[in-house]
C-alpha cells in the first residue's frame, strides 16, 4: 500500500469507529531476570530476517540495521518488566471493517491509538527508575509515517524520546507474549479483526519493579 493510500485507509478506519470510543486497553506484565530473558528469548539473526521484510528496515532510526549491537546497551541490567497492552474487541467491533483493506487500516489505527499512551508510560517509568531502559512495542511513531530523517542521513529529531523495540533488538515477541504473558498474538482473518491485539514492550532495570505500576492506572 502506498503512503497516500495508507493514510486514506487509516482515516477510513477511524471513521469506522466514529461516534464510539476506541477499544479499551488493559495492561498485563511479567518480570524475570534480564539475563534469563536474553538467553531464552533473544534470537537476533532470525528476528532480523523478519525486520528485513518490513518497509521500515533501514529507514527509521529505531529499526535495524544498527551501527552498534543494541544488546550492548542492555548489559548490566538485573531485571526486565515485560509489559503487554491488550486491546480487546467485541463482536460488533471485530466485524466493522467492510473488506481486507479496511481491516488492515483499522488494525493499524487501533494499535497506534494504544501505542501512544503506552510509550508515554514507559518513558515515565524510565524517569522513576534511574538508569533504566525502555523498549517500545513496535516501530517509532514520533515523526509519523515516512517522516524519519534517517533516509536523509540526518540524526534523530527526538533522541530523548525515541526508543527502539524489543523485536528490533532481536527478541522473539511472539514467544514472549505467549509464554510470559499467556496471550498468543492474534491476527485478522480476512476483513474480521482479531478478538484482541497485544502490544509488547519492556523496561530493563537494575532492581525488580512492581506490577502495580502498570495494573493500576
Amino acid at each position: 500500500m502506498k503512503p497516500t493510500e495508507k493514510s486514506a485507509a487509516i482515516r477510513r478506519a477511524f471513521a469506522i469507529f466514529a461516534g464510539t470510543e476506541m477499544p479499551c486497553t488493559r495492561y498485563i506484565t511479567a518480570s524475570l531476570p534480564a539475563g534469563d530473558y536474553l538467553r531464552s528469548y533473544c534470537d537476533a539473526r532470525r528476528i532480523e530476517e523478519y525486520c528485513r521484510a518490513c518497509g521500515n528496515y533501514g529507514r527509521i532510526w529505531g529499526c535495524p540495521p544498527f551501527d552498534t549491537d543494541p544488546l550492548e546497551r542492555l548489559a548490566g541490567y538485573g531485571h526486565i518488566r515485560i509489559i503487554g497492552a491488550v486491546v480487546t474487541l467485541d463482536a460488533k467491533e471485530r466485524h466493522r471493517p467492510a473488506d481486507v483493506s479496511e481491516a488492515a487500516a483499522a488494525a493499524y489505527a487501533i494499535v497506534e491509538d494504544a501505542r501512544r499512551p503506552m510509550d508515554a508510560r514507559l518513558l515515565e517509568a524510565e524517569k522513576r527508575h534511574h538508569g533504566s531502559r525502555a523498549l517500545f512495542a513496535g516501530s517509532c511513531l514520533l515523526c509519523g509515517r515516512g517522516g524519519c530523517l534517517r533516509t536523509e542521513g540526518k540524526p534523530c529529531r527526538y533522541p530523548d524520546r525515541a526508543r527502539t523495540s524489543l523485536e528490533a533488538c532481536g527478541f522473539d515477541v511472539a514467544r514472549t507474549a505467549k509464554e510470559l504473558l499467556g496471550l498468543p498474538l492474534r491476527w485478522s482473518e480476512g476483513p474480521v479483526l482479531p478478538p484482541y491485539f497485544t502490544l509488547v514492550g519492556g523496561l530493563f532495570t537494575k532492581e525488580k519493579t512492581e506490577e502495580s505500576e502498570w495494573t493500576h492506572a
